[in-house]
């Protein structure tokens, strides 16, 4: 049988099965796929496309991969109309709101772009006070006063930025105040990446924000600490080469799975901090669930705490997931008798008109990946191959980066004797969906059936519950009775 299933029909399903509970770090691991924009235009998707060789089929069906809240286009009045009449609106529009994330917001749900939602509109409005706040203190900052000027004058003080003076205390008001960052969470779906990304969008170039995934930005980490292996504190280095180069950080689905980013993520965002850094960041977990049951978590627990003084914790949770709203084509997923011909016929067809061939794909820090099959943007691969090796989220993005579509053959229902493999292949959706990358599949079940051997905490805490309930039963009243009688 074939499904016609997107990558976040897939997602979907996996975070349907584990609702966010999962009996072992491994197993918790298994849900947290990356959400990617609610909203993304069809430009951006043909420069996608075009990034990857420019496929023909993708630049007449740029609808393929266009994941969105949007509504039917309709008529900017009748959309204006339909928005301030909706149930638990919060904001209105107004000409005295010019830029910001707010004022691409607005102009948005005008259009039709996003339907009203009171729980985007408090988050926008956080958004826009922390844009409002940066745009402050900037201007502050350009603003010297002829007193400070006299000051200076013939003093050999260091100069530092706006930011640094900010977060590190002096002399003035506007430099007294700190600025906190902002931590949305919630389930997937529910615009937390689609409102992140349009305080980035809207942000003027003197913010020096720099917007990034959580993978790509901990790879990023890991390979200049390699660089700076001489300096006697290269995690040091690191922190301030990040803080040279933004003043704001946006890190899209903030999710800690490896003991590795576990051990220097206090350190560095604590210097990061130290130098005036302002983190904006999605996640589909509150601060307190990171990294659980994860190793040595204790050593991870003063980061939690630094990451809740240093940003407002803002939850999403809704019940309404716009992802799901969208319209999702082309997105195959085999699961018959005949699913692998199928799959290769697919991968073929897609493929023209390149001719398939073996190659190999640089991946950092010197490393290379063999791809078995290649033709033009678009590569073949097993499950055993991708899940079954040594590979991890530095090869995925590799291939992100190379193929706009990737077939994945052979992959199984899961087993707790194969789950660093069904870890791996969650990291693989997770980097492959940020990315905006089409997915082929083959599988031995259906989407809902590939993780049903996999028991979620509360099922696992109603078996033992069950199991104490029988084995030491609640004494009665009579047979309390009877042990006083006795």
């Amino acid at each position: 049988m074939l499904t016609r299933l997107s990558l976040h029909g897939l997602n979907r399903c996996l975070t349907q099965r584990f609702a966010g509970l999962a009996v072992t770090a491994v197993q918790q691991q298994l849900i947290e796929l990356a959400a990617l924009s609610t909203s993304f235009s069809s430009q951006q998707v043909l420069s996608n496309a075009n990034r990857h060789c420019g496929s023909s089929e993708l630049i007449r069906q740029p609808q393929q991969f266009l994941h969105t809240s949007a509504r039917p286009a309709q008529d900017p009045q009748s959309a204006e109309k339909a928005a301030s009449q909706a149930d638990g609106s919060t904001i209105q529009d107004s000409a005295s709101i010019t830029e910001g994330p707010m004022r691409a917001y607005l102009d948005g749900r005008n259009s039709g772009l996003f339907k009203p939602d009171p729980r985007q509109e408090n988050t926008i409005k956080l958004l826009q006070a922390l844009y409002d706040q940066l745009k402050q203190v900037h201007l502050e900052h350009k603003r010297p006063s002829g007193l400070t000027t006299t000051d200076h004058i013939g003093l050999d003080k260091p100069r530092h930025s706006w930011f640094t003076r900010l977060m590190t205390g002096s002399p003035t008001k506007a430099q007294q105040t700190k600025l906190q960052g902002l931590y949305m969470c919630g389930g997937v779906g529910v615009g937390k990446t689609m409102l992140m990304d349009l305080l980035a969008h809207s942000a003027p170039s003197s913010f020096q924000l720099k917007r990034t995934h959580f993978h790509d930005f901990m790879l990023d980490v890991h390979s200049s600490l390699k660089k700076y292996h001489s300096h006697q504190d290269p995690l040091v280095q690191v922190a301030d080469s990040v803080a040279r180069e933004s003043k704001v950080l946006c890190l899209d689905e903030f999710f800690v799975n490896d003991v590795a980013d576990a051990a220097i993520l206090n350190r560095l965002f604590s210097r990061l901090w130290e130098n005036g850094l302002v983190l904006v960041s999605t996640s589909n977990r509150a601060p307190d669930a990171l990294y659980e049951n994860g190793l040595q978590r204790n050593l991870f627990l003063p980061f939690i705490e630094k990451l809740k003084k240093a940003c407002k914790v803002h939850d999403m949770a809704s019940v309404t997931d716009y992802r799901r709203l969208a319209h999702h084509h082309r997105g195959l997923f085999f699961s018959d008798d005949q699913r692998e011909e199928e799959l290769q016929a697919r991968f073929q067809e897609v493929a023209q008109p390149h001719s398939t061939r073996p190659i190999r794909v640089d991946v950092i820090m010197g490393r290379t990946l063999d791809v078995a099959q290649a033709g033009g943007p678009v590569c073949f691969f097993t499950f055993d191959k991708l899940c079954n090796a040594n590979v991890g989220a530095a090869d995925y993005i590799a291939l992100a980066n190379k193929f706009h579509t990737i077939a994945l053959s052979g992959v199984p229902v899961f087993t707790a004797d194969i789950r660093s493999q069904a870890y791996r292949f969650v990291t693989l959706i997770d980097v492959l969906y940020e990315h905006r990358i089409r997915v082929f599949c083959s599988a031995d079940g259906e989407p809902t059936d590939l993780f049903v051997n996999i028991m979620t905490l509360q099922e696992a805490r109603t078996q033992r519950s069950n199991m104490v309930n029988l084995l030491f039963p609640a004494p009665s009243e009579h047979s309390s009775d009877d042990r006083q009688h006795i």
